[in-house]
């Protein structure tokens, strides 16, 4: 029965030893992504242009898409959004902010105050990790909404105008498109990935809201940061339990041969 128990600790730990070397052989997870968003077409006062293209697996499934969007303010004079976007694959570290996208208000002064919206910005967000054979461990097709008030650019200026200019347009931003996505690696970890704004640049966010200045062309980034959530056993974790259960083993058994009659 010793003998058994014996011959079960030395093979625990000579299994426990093996699956360390094999885990040290396997890479941690590597991410890379892709990112195709733009514009439905939905607000009656704009006009679209620059229709998404790319590859037909990646673009998101609502289309058409746009790259562009503008709007008539004086004497035909258009404002505008542009989005573009990392359609990749381009790496993603874990645990370090990357742009995905990056979206500019080229803004013309109006002498009218105006507003338009609600605006669904689609984008598709796929992320694969290459250890243990390239697949898709992430792929989200969120929309985020948006929705613009232009102010009639008159003095004084309503508050807040963090901006600074006569007078700071704004826009509103909901949806679930900014929010947390969990999933998991090949080799079963679990990680999160996070998002925000990031780099305004003429542009100040409040809250829920982006503010932008008036006569200035205005960016930000869209960025994401993915974060270990749990982790597979660290290999040297498993290569310390097997030598501890193969030392127990040899110890039993030193401890049974000295035991026995000369």
């Amino acid at each position: 029965m010793k003998f058994r128990m014996i011959q079960k600790a030395l093979a625990v730990g000579i299994i426990a030893i093996t699956s360390s070397y094999a885990m040290q052989a396997s890479a941690a997870p590597i991410f890379s992504f892709t990112e195709y968003g733009g514009f439905a077409d939905m607000v009656a006062v704009a006009d679209y242009s620059d229709p998404l293209a790319g590859d037909a697996s990646l673009v998101p499934a609502t289309t058409p898409l746009y790259s562009t969007m503008s709007w008539i303010a004086d004497r035909a004079v258009q404002s505008s959004l542009e989005l573009s976007t990392v359609t990749g694959p381009s790496p993603l570290a874990a645990d370090t902010w990357t742009t995905i996208s990056t979206l500019t208000h080229n803004n013309v002064l109006i002498r009218n105050a105006t507003s338009w919206g609600p605006q669904d910005i689609w984008g598709r967000f796929k992320v694969s990790d290459a250890d243990g054979g390239s697949s898709v461990v992430l792929d989200d097709t969120s929309a985020v909404t948006i929705a613009l008030t232009e102010t009639p650019n008159i003095a004084p200026c309503n508050i807040p105008n963090p901006v600074g200019t006569t007078c700071d347009d704004y826009f509103a931003i909901t949806g679930v498109g900014l929010g947390d996505l969990l999933f998991t690696a090949n080799d079963g970890s679990q990680w999160m990935a996070s998002f925000r704004f990031a780099n305004l640049v003429n542009a100040i966010q409040v809250g829920n809201t982006v503010y932008t200045g008036e006569a200035r062309t205005s960016t930000l980034d869209v960025q994401v940061m993915l974060t270990s959530v749990t982790s597979v056993p660290e290999p040297a974790t498993l290569g310390i339990l097997g030598l501890g259960l193969l030392g127990i083993g040899f110890a039993s058994r030193r401890k049974q041969n000295g035991a026995l009659p000369s």
